[in-house]
């Protein structure tokens, strides 16, 4: 796409996750004031308004210490371990599975706090992009330079310490689920360019952490740990790296997670009926279904961008496709849904945002008409949590999600 001065592509922003052009629609449709995008973007407003007053958050905020001494290094908990009732200092943890140890989902550690960042980098950069309120940008800059840049707050391009069992272990493979969503800092910091609220050298200081961040992953024994994963986690993974690749410049190691999550992952964990074996052994199956295909979409999206494509690869066989396609029924009609769910029923808030990039992906009537079926639900997911008691506002549901937003149906 050709180039303007200011980082954007002539048909929209040249973000990686999200679709320029796609937001470049719904921003010229928001002129016309359609009801079917004015819900989204007035919450999205509202949010944004709310996080202008939120202290952005910073890894040396936390209260509990990690093993290296250093507060820069991230860290969080195994949610299910807890102290020690028996030893003076509380260690080493034991479990109680199926309990979860407040630590672990609050300002002790930073899972709660990472979160809260990445989605507050989002909703602030987003409204920038649609209203063109540097107010909004200039939020967003503060969130990420405080996380990444400056010297005092940043995080160490690491996660040596996620998910770990205080007196049992500092960190494990798993804990790389807590940065799945980095992606929404990458975007955020290319929908920045050209708006003066980052400077080149801030933007650069970004770049290479993300770089110095995949690096790690790669190398690590903790990276090479997840690498292995044969779940979502393994997913999430390859994602992760071809998104950093990509923000990089390296299509190289992009390309190489991408074609490796198509051959390993997603015919790995795709039976040819379409269902997520690997998932669907989880207490939440449809959540945990829709959770690793929203992965695998993503790195359909950065196939694009290399030259891999995914989105039909195998398509009635151990592809994306079919995936989506055994979960679609079930989204628009819950009750029918076969397994078994620890809150009785199935959790289908993260169809949303699969049905619109289906859309997108594949112009099949099908899953637009899905969309106007789904039932109106809050959209109480872990990220939504964290950022909506923040800034103390009831969370969006299906109506007025910013997905609407990011991927409008044409």
């Amino acid at each position: 796409m050709e180039q303007t001065n200011n980082g954007t592509s002539s048909t929209g922003p040249a973000v990686i996750t999200m679709d320029g052009s796609y937001l470049a629609l719904a921003k010229a449709r928001l002129a016309e004031r359609p009801p079917a995008l004015m819900p989204s973007y007035e919450k999205l407003l509202q949010d944004a308004e709310a996080l202008l007053a939120l202290e952005p958050e910073a890894v040396t905020r936390k209260k509990i210490v990690p093993p290296s001494g250093d507060k820069h290094d991230y860290m969080s908990l195994a949610p299910y371990w807890w102290p020690n009732p028996d030893t003076p200092d509380g260690l080493p943890y034991v479990q109680r599975d199926g309990e979860f140890n407040p630590s672990s989902k609050n300002g002790d550690t930073d899972s709660v706090r990472m979160q809260t960042m990445c989605m507050g980098i989002q909703c602030t950069s987003l409204a920038y992009y649609f209203s063109g309120q540097a107010k909004f940008a200039a939020k967003a800059a503060e969130f990420i330079r405080t996380w990444f840049v400056t010297p005092e707050t940043r995080m160490n391009p690491n996660l040596r310490y996620g998910q770990a069992i205080m007196g049992k272990i500092d960190g494990r493979g798993t804990g790389l689920i807590d940065t799945r969503n980095l992606w929404m800092v990458i975007d955020a910091v290319l929908l920045l360019e050209g708006s003066g609220t980052l400077s080149v050298a801030e933007v650069a200081s970004v770049r290479t952490w993300m770089k110095s961040f995949a690096d790690w992953m790669l190398e690590s024994d903790i990276g090479i740990e997840e690498f292995n994963s044969p779940n979502n986690h393994g997913m999430f993974y390859d994602m992760q790296i071809a998104n950093y690749a990509l923000f990089a410049g390296d299509t190289t190691t992009a390309k190489r997670a991408v074609e490796r999550a198509l051959e390993l992952r997603i015919a790995g964990q795709v039976a040819i009926d379409g269902k997520q074996h690997g998932e669907l052994e989880r207490t939440t199956p449809f959540h945990y279904s829709a959770f690793n295909l929203d992965a695998m979409m993503n790195i359909a999206r950065y196939g694009e961008q290399v030259g891999v494509e995914v989105w039909t690869k195998r398509d009635n066989a151990r592809g994306l496709r079919n995936a989506l396609n055994y979960l679609v029924p079930f989204a628009v009609a819950p009750a029918s849904w076969p397994y078994k769910e620890l809150r009785g029923h199935a959790e289908t808030e993260l169809a949303l945002p699969l049905l619109l990039k289906a859309t997108r992906a594949y112009g099949n009537d099908n899953y637009s008409h899905a969309v106007t079926q789904l039932e109106e639900r809050p959209l109480v997911v872990q990220e939504y949590i964290a950022l909506y008691k923040a800034i103390n506002l009831p969370h969006p549901t299906t109506s007025n999600s910013v997905d609407r937003l990011i991927w409008p149906i044409k």
